[in-house]
């Protein structure tokens, strides 16, 4: 399955780059491992730029480091063609 989310120019740049390597999300989607993200840049309305990431992980349910109820951490990695 593939997840079209919205990501801001910071954020989608550090992706770019391969800097950010994870993604904090609210888990309200049903993501789950193998599953892809393809990340559109918004700044309050789509920039045009695009790319398509990979959910080799997900770390849910530890609340005593910190991870709010209710959200996930996606670990990212490039999708291989």
């Amino acid at each position: 399955m593939t997840h079209e989310l919205k990501i801001l120019p910071q954020y989608y740049q550090a992706v770019i780059d391969g800097r950010k390597t994870f993604e904090l999300r609210e888990d309200d989607r049903g993501y789950k491992e193998g599953d892809n993200i393809h990340f559109r840049e918004w700044t309050g309305r789509y920039t045009g730029r695009e790319t398509i990431r990979h959910i080799p992980y997900i770390l849910r349910d530890c609340p005593e480091y910190g991870l709010k109820q209710g959200y996930c951490i996606l670990a990212l990695e490039a999708v291989k063609q």
